[in-house]
């Protein structure tokens, strides 16, 4: 009888309890098809962008400079958008409240299938760009501190702000100002030693200018007080309400 006692031992488990498959399958169905393609759509529109560039007589150069553009610039712009909209449009943050899986486990999923989908088209775009003799960015090696740095800086500005604020315009609106920002005064960065490792766009702005890669990770690590910051907001989910909700 040792194999029964051995069995009853086991804890079983719950029921209605989901695999892990399943739970990823549950999670990227709550993010949305078009919240978690918002990626591929920011690359197809480049690629828009750059035959339209191509048919009006750009040359080879200036189409290489409209893709990189677009992986450094637009892709962190879109996958901020998205980030805001993953926190700021939960239909049932109220249920969160009284179920055993804390709001912060269920937010870092859906982020983390963001992430993942962005890294993913990210990744297969450059290879197509450099396939096709159209990337003009750094060593393929390194083209990740292209796209990555940017895109978690600027993600971690929107969710920061939209956990801190309920409100899905400003923090649309914080991330989006930033950017603008960024893209108005390139030269007031490149003017300032203090303000370079700040800049989100220092390849296709600043022509990758020597210690950039330095500056990516010092870019990198500025991101650490926004983090900080939206687990501090996520220990006090009941923040997340609105009065609509209440």
């Amino acid at each position: 009888m040792t194999w029964i006692t051995g069995a009853a031992s086991e804890p079983a488990p719950a029921a209605g309890a989901l695999s892990d498959v399943e739970m990823w399958r549950h999670e990227a169905g709550r993010l949305g098809w078009a919240t978690g393609c918002t990626p591929v759509v920011a690359v197809v529109a480049v690629a828009a962008v750059a035959v339209l560039a191509a048919g009006d007589g750009a040359g080879r150069p200036q189409v290489s400079l409209v893709l990189l553009t677009g992986l450094e610039a637009l892709l962190p712009l879109a996958v901020a958008m998205a980030a805001t909209s993953v926190v700021a449009t939960d239909r049932a943050r109220e249920l969160h409240l009284s179920l055993p899986t804390r709001y912060a486990t269920v937010l870092g999923r859906r982020l983390a299938l963001l992430a993942g989908a962005t890294a993913v088209v990210a990744v297969v775009f450059t290879g197509v760009l450099w396939a096709a003799g159209l990337w003009s960015g750094p060593p393929v090696a390194a083209s990740p501190l292209l796209w990555a740095p940017a895109t978690a800086w600027l993600g971690a500005l929107a969710v920061f702000v939209a956990l801190l604020t309920r409100s899905l315009l400003l923090a649309t609106t914080a991330a989006s100002g930033v950017w603008l920002a960024h893209q108005l005064f390139a030269s007031g960065f490149a003017a300032h030693a203090w303000a370079r490792p700040l800049y989100l766009f220092p390849v296709s702005r600043l022509d990758a200018y020597p210690g950039w890669m330095t500056d990516r990770l010092l870019l990198t690590a500025t991101i650490v007080p926004f983090a900080v910051g939206v687990v501090i907001l996520l220990r006090r989910p009941e923040r997340m309400l609105t009065e609509e909700d209440v």
